[in-house]
Parts: structure tokens; sequence; C-alpha cells
């Protein structure tokens, strides 16, 4: 079940007392199912939805839009925009979501954790956020665009022989130019600390992703932001990428 999924991957799941006066199928609202008798569902399946409201979170419904909560759980299959039933489905819905986010930079951080959960953010987050040059949600858009990417074009440009050839291969395939810093003496300008399980662990995020514009309609601006990452397996954080800083050039 998708819920299940959510929980192992350390999404929360929220409810509102009002979820039990919903209709879940045309005419039967959800206490109605769960406690009385209704023809056509299973025993099982009642057991199964009532696990699945019983370890959601009790929240307010004010709540529950302040941390954006998408999606619909339950046993039934749903046709249409809003039908979420696949982990990989509900991270698509965060991150389409996220590409039109309007807020402050560390709502967007937050957000940003849970639209990119193979992602570690150094413990220059979410402060970084602030260097974009002027009003950083006229970065949003280019910002999101360029992680997505990342996530899911970098795994296989790493197939590449050489580091500068996986570079190659994702400016080719993201559309944002991507290199290597190739000055020596600037390593320690982009070594970052990141959280480990056994405290603070500094780790160089050299490779970065070149953002020159930003999403603002009119906008012609050339501007020297940067994402850097590392696209080295870490036995840390194994299957993880790391994000050392986005933000301005450094």
């Amino acid at each position: 079940m998708l819920d299940r999924e959510l929980r192992e991957a350390g999404y929360s799941i929220y409810k509102e007392d009002g979820l039990y006066v919903v209709d879940v199928l045309p005419g039967l609202a959800l206490c109605q199912i769960l406690y009385e008798s209704t023809a056509g569902i299973s025993r099982d399946m009642k057991q199964l939805l009532m696990i699945t409201v019983d370890m959601a979170v009790t929240t307010t419904l004010t709540e529950l839009e302040a941390v954006g909560a998408v999606g619909e759980l339950g046993p039934w299959a749903e046709d249409g925009a809003r039908s979420i039933d696949t982990l990989k489905r509900w991270i698509e819905v965060l991150r389409e979501q996220l590409m039109t986010y309007q807020g402050d930079h560390e709502g967007f951080f937050l957000k940003c954790r849970q639209a990119f959960p193979d992602f570690i953010f150094s413990k220059r987050f979410p402060d970084c956020l602030e260097t974009f040059k002027g009003d950083l949600n006229d970065f949003i858009a280019v910002i999101v665009s360029a992680l997505v990417s990342l996530a899911d074009d970098m795994p296989e440009c790493m197939e590449q022989p050489t580091t500068q050839a996986c570079m190659k291969a994702f400016s080719a395939m993201s559309g944002y130019e991507t290199t290597m810093e190739g000055n020596a003496d600037r390593k320690h300008a982009l070594t970052f600390q990141f959280v480990g399980k056994d405290g603070a662990i500094r780790i160089l995020c050299e490779p970065h992703i070149k953002l020159h514009c930003s999403a603002r309609a009119g906008d012609s601006e050339y501007y020297y932001h940067r994402i850097y990452f590392s696209s080295a397996e870490h036995a840390e954080f194994e299957g993880k990428t790391l994000i050392g800083h986005i933000g301005e050039h450094l």
C-alpha cells in the first residue's frame, strides 16, 4: 500500500476529524465503512483502512493546509490528476507543486527535503538560499528543474568512465551547464559539513550546476548562481546525493 511506502520513506501522514464524515465511496462516509455493516466491503479491506487511519497523525485542517498535504490515500483506485497510487507518483506531485512555490527560504528548503528524499543537504542550508541575487522566488522553478534533473538523470550519467565525461553527459541531458571546479586551490571553499551517523563530516562538493537565468518574465540578466554537489559515492551516505550549496557562486 502507498501509505506503508510513504511511512517507510520517512513521510508523515496526517488526518483531521472531518475525515470520518467524508464520502469515500458514493453515499458512504468513512465512519460508515469502518464501523457499520456495508455490503461489498470485506472485513480485510475494513481492517486495512482502519489501520491506515489509526496510524495517521491527528492534526487540524489549518495545519494540513500549512504542510501542503496532497493526494488521497485508500484502497480504491481513482482516475484523474489527484490519483496517487505509488511513492514515485507522490514524489512527482511534490516536485510539481514545488515548481510554483512562493514563500521564504526556510519553507522552500523544508519542501525540498520532502520532494528529494535521496538528497542530503549540508549544514549551510537553509541560509545559503538567501544568497540569490534578488528575490529567491524568481529562481524557484529553475532550481527545482535542475534538482529534478540531478535526481533523475545523474545516475545514468555516472556510468561514464570519468567524472569529466559524466558532467558532459549530464549537461547534454539536463540542459544545464555542469562542470568541475578545476582549481585545486579552491577545494577548501567547496568542502561542506554534513551530518553523518557519528557526527559532522566534511566532504568536497566540486561539481556544480550553473544557474544563469531566473524564471521571472522579461528578465534577461546573466546570473552567477550555482548548485554544488558530490557525484561520488560515500559510505556514510550510501545511495544518496550530497548537496553542498545552492546560491551565489563561491
